[in-house]
């Protein structure tokens, strides 16, 4: 049985240690992405693309981590938490990864060329809010700060759903083409729903909470 429970336990550490760097994983992207934004109208369209490769790296090695999670989740050891709320949470990080570098590859693809103010909100919210999520996530295994997280990431959210609404209203006032109303609005898009998976997350580790509370 002791041989049984060494093996269990080291495994699961493991599987929790990943979970942690996919988390760290997530700042860093939004971290980048905060910093392409901030100095977007000073980087050329070379540079451009280099900025939105680096987290497009992240975003790779981030897809390598799901698979290797998802692999040890399959395999036999017991773990504290449910597996299928522990597969939430590998999908729930994976998504944010996904936006992030969406938001990084759009920017590019569609050669946008102004930054409106609102973009750099959405992006410190959504930087903001990941970084409570890789707080959580440390705390996961002792479910510390559950709640506490999960409403401050519910005002993020909640601010950022404003700012969309006011940015897309403004974007038929200040853009006269079509063309770039329907890109600026891709953006956005990508942005708010980026902001909606943190808050998703954030609902899974609430529930865990509730579970096991």
């Amino acid at each position: 049985m002791k041989k049984i429970m060494h093996w269990i336990i080291p495994k699961e550490k493991e599987f929790f240690e990943m979970l942690e760097q996919q988390s760290e994983n997530a700042v860093e992207a939004a971290k980048e992405l905060r910093d392409f934004i901030g100095n977007y109208h000073n980087f050329e369209r070379k540079e451009r693309k280099f900025k939105a490769s680096a987290i497009k790296n992240i975003e790779a090695k981030g897809d390598e981590m799901t698979r290797g999670m998802a692999l040890m989740l399959n395999k036999s050891f017991r773990a504290s938490i449910g597996r299928e709320d522990l597969q939430k949470m590998i999908d729930a990080l994976d998504d944010i990864l996904d936006g992030l570098n969406s938001i990084a590859s759009k920017l590019v693809v569609l050669n946008i060329e102004r930054i409106e103010d609102n973009m750099v909100k959405l992006v410190d919210i959504i930087s903001d809010a990941v970084a409570e999520l890789s707080k959580s996530i440390a705390d996961l295994r002792k479910l510390k700060n559950a709640e506490e997280v999960h409403s401050r990431i519910k005002s993020l959210e909640r601010r950022a759903d404003e700012i969309y609404n006011e940015a897309l209203s403004e974007l038929f006032h200040f853009y006269k083409n079509s063309v770039d109303i329907m890109k600026y609005r891709e953006i956005y898009e990508l942005l708010e729903k980026t902001a909606d998976k943190c808050l998703d997350a954030a609902d899974i580790i609430q529930n865990i909470a509730v579970k096991r509370g």
